[in-house]
């Protein structure tokens, strides 16, 4: 169906059900809120007593009025939750929390990431979000801050991702279409239900992007930054033996060109050109991925008691401006976790142990790119990183109203490279192993100060090994592991109030610090630009605050929330050979970010606008250069389902407009980019229309 088409098709289709719903009677002024329970802590716990800051986001909030086709758009407005859409899937959305991920060059850094109980964060502290399936999301919780006691590697933070629950009904079946700007298309297919008391949930998806980076060059016609991704997930849940055991598997196919970041002279153009480079040599990503895992949670006898494990299998071809990289990827991973509650005259102490071990296996080859052929062969190794872990921890009942949560955990990480690449007599082999552990203490306590007031305060520690790919990353071309580049260690505290006022207000204000030794910077080099290396900071420092406000001026029909997060993130000691950066900005962290949202439902319908503002974003070592600040409009209408003629078929349409004004920025940068290289342009004014339609039982 032609855009145009399906644009008047939509309007119509959202105008009938709101005109409809305005009609219907107001809701009662009062509506009670269940209390929020979160899992990330490894127990449950009500999210008003939580010890540490986290936030939550609901199906709502991810799914409603969004294309699925990018994860900004289901993390937007999380308090210290930093996402820069590259709108580039060769390298992926860069996340950072607090800080922690800002120097990714693709995939997360920084950040451990968890998909349905399953780790999606390898034994090297990478994770790549490739095989997430961002329509069938039910829920996310965040730990705001570091967590190594609870995680391990590389948890600067914790983004816990949920799949939505079947339907209870035997059949439920959901189809949605996604048109939009750039060639925009997506597809996806999910059934879901119960049958006796196993739930599945199965969904088929196609992502198809033109992109809107030009082709350089003056004549040129086209585009450069187009992407396909094919997409397969399941979930069976049964219960067994007085639990319940989930069965999860994905696969994912994603082809993806890279445009790359432009320098200064370029960075305003209208044509938002791709970098004439990365188009010559072909720049771009071609990914297949596997992965299956498997998790049982149960209390035999009162023990309550977790067991999982997962494998993935990855295969990515990534021609870069200056090598083609081809990895084959394979990792296994086993969890055990068991604990009990004991009920004390002043509450219960919960506690629970466990053990993880997981181990990576890669071969990599590296080849000279010739205008996207291959080239001789510069590199060919093999990499091993093996980790193993065991924690312990614990939740008491304080005196009054009040519990306190303390952790400990012991991290091991094993790497290993066997250099296969053919070399001369006195040329050094590569072939070598280094071990790098962590104890990672974490101590946090809750205060209920008031009926409907909290006091939270934590300290933790935390330390991120580097991954194969940046150890194996040497700028002077040597095989094996750089032996100079160290682990981030750190440790961090934070104290913080949440509130509610009379059932329609709530809000929460934190204050943190993290001092980091070896902070991990990326940078590039003339011989081989396109390409990250990395090296060690001495000392620095992330501090800020988080503040969120939420009201219900009309319950359950009109609400509004405003997000700020201030983070200075700067280098205390930290020189090169020729250069000293002391006091100076970590480049690629916004000091400043905020956003306001209101949001009318009225009988299920939606209504949303929101502004997101982004402060100036220092992009090099040296603070130099930036990107300006920016702040952009999103306008989204969403229907409630209607069923015509009411029939078993409903149909649910929405329509969003994201940067409204059509206001230039800059969505993404490359930190300490050769050659000022460091900005890449977001879209303009783009329109994005969908529809979904279901058969079969809501419930």
């Amino acid at each position: 169906m032609r855009p145009l088409a399906l644009s008047v098709l939509c309007l119509l289709m959202i105008g009938v059900p709101l005109v409809a719903s305005a009609q219907d009677p107001p809701l009662p002024d009062t509506i009670r809120i269940d209390p929020v329970e979160v899992t990330v802590l490894r127990t449950p716990v009500q999210l008003a007593d939580a010890p540490l800051a986290i936030s939550v986001r609901g199906e709502e909030e991810l799914r409603r009025a969004r294309s699925g086709a990018f994860l900004e758009e289901a993390l937007q407005g999380l308090p210290g939750v930093q996402v820069q859409n590259r709108f580039n899937p060769a390298v992926g959305e860069r996340i950072a929390i607090r800080g922690f991920g800002a120097r990714a060059q693709f995939g997360v850094r920084g950040v451990r990431v968890i998909v349905d109980g399953i780790p999606a964060t390898l034994p090297d502290g990478q994770s790549t979000l490739d095989h997430l399936d961002i329509g069938s999301l039910g829920r996310v919780e965040a730990i705001r801050g570091p967590a190594s006691a609870l995680y391990g590697n590389a948890s600067g933070g914790v983004l816990s991702f949920q799949t939505r629950a079947p339907s209870q009904s035997p059949v439920r079946v959901e189809v949605e279409t996604v048109a939009g700007s750039h060639g925009l298309q997506r597809g996806q297919a999910t059934a879901s239900g119960t049958v006796g008391e196993t739930g599945y949930l199965v969904t088929l998806s196609s992502l198809s992007w033109d992109g809107y980076r030009s082709l350089p060059g003056e004549g040129a016609e086209g585009t450069y930054g187009s992407s396909e991704r094919q997409g397969f997930n399941a979930r069976v849940l049964h219960p067994l033996a007085g639990g319940e055991l989930s069965l999860t598997l994905n696969a994912v196919e994603l082809d993806a060109e890279n445009p790359g970041s432009l320098p200064e002279d370029q960075r305003g153009l209208e044509t938002r050109p791709a970098w004439g480079f990365n188009t010559v040599q072909g720049a771009g990503k071609e990914v297949s991925q596997q992965q299956a895992g498997v998790r049982w949670v149960g209390a035999p006898s009162g023990w309550q008691t977790e067991l999982s494990g997962f494998w993935i299998g990855r295969h990515v071809i990534n021609p870069i401006p200056s090598d083609i990289i081809d990895l084959d990827r394979d990792a296994l991973g086993l969890r055990a976790q068991v604990g009990r509650n004991h009920v004390l005259g002043a509450g219960t102490l919960q506690w629970v142990a466990g053990v993880e071990a997981d181990q990576q296996w890669d071969d990599r080859l590296n080849f000279q790119n010739q205008q996207g052929s291959r080239g001789d062969l510069t590199l060919d190794q093999e990499e091993t990183v093996r980790g193993v872990a065991l924690f312990l921890q614990g939740t008491a009942p304080l005196p009054g109203r009040g519990e306190v949560l303390a952790g400990i955990r012991w991290d091991r990480h094993t790497f290993e490279a066997v250099d296969r690449f053919p070399r001369s007599g006195d040329e050094a082999d590569g072939t070598g192993q280094r071990a790098m552990d962590a104890v990672s203490p974490s101590l946090g306590v809750h205060l209920n100060v008031g009926d409907r007031t909290d006091l939270f305060a934590s300290a933790s520690t935390f330390f991120e090994t580097p991954s194969t790919t940046e150890l194996a990353n040497r700028p002077d071309g040597a095989g094996g592991f750089n032996p100079d580049l160290e682990p981030l260690r750190g440790i961090s505290g934070e104290v913080g109030l949440r509130g509610r006022l009379n059932g329609s207000v709530s809000w929460e204000l934190t204050g943190y610090r993290t001092n980091l030794e070896n902070e991990l910077v990326p940078f590039e080099v003339p011989q081989a630009p396109g390409r990250t290396f990395f090296r060690n900071a001495g000392s620095s420092y992330h501090q800020g605050v988080e503040a969120t406000l939420a009201t219900q001026p009309v319950p359950g029909l009109f609400r509004t929330e405003l997000t700020y997060s201030w983070t200075d993130a700067r280098f205390r000691s930290y020189a090169t050979e020729s250069e000293t950066f002391d006091g100076n900005r970590v480049p690629g962290v916004a000091p400043h970010r905020a956003r306001v949202l209101a949001a009318w439902t009225p009988e299920n319908a939606r209504l949303e606008i929101s502004g997101n503002y982004l402060h100036a974003v220092p992009v090099n070592d040296l603070n130099t250069a930036e990107a300006p600040s920016h702040l952009l409009w999103d306008l989204r209408v969403a229907a409630p389902e209607w069923a015509p003629g009411g029939g078993a078929v409903s149909f649910a349409p929405w329509m969003a407009v994201t940067n409204l004004l059509d206001r230039g920025h800059t969505a993404s940068v490359v930190v300490n980019a050769f050659g000022g290289r460091y900005f890449e342009p977001g879209p303009g004014r783009s329109l994005q229309l969908g529809v979904r339609g279901v058969w079969g039982s809501a419930r």
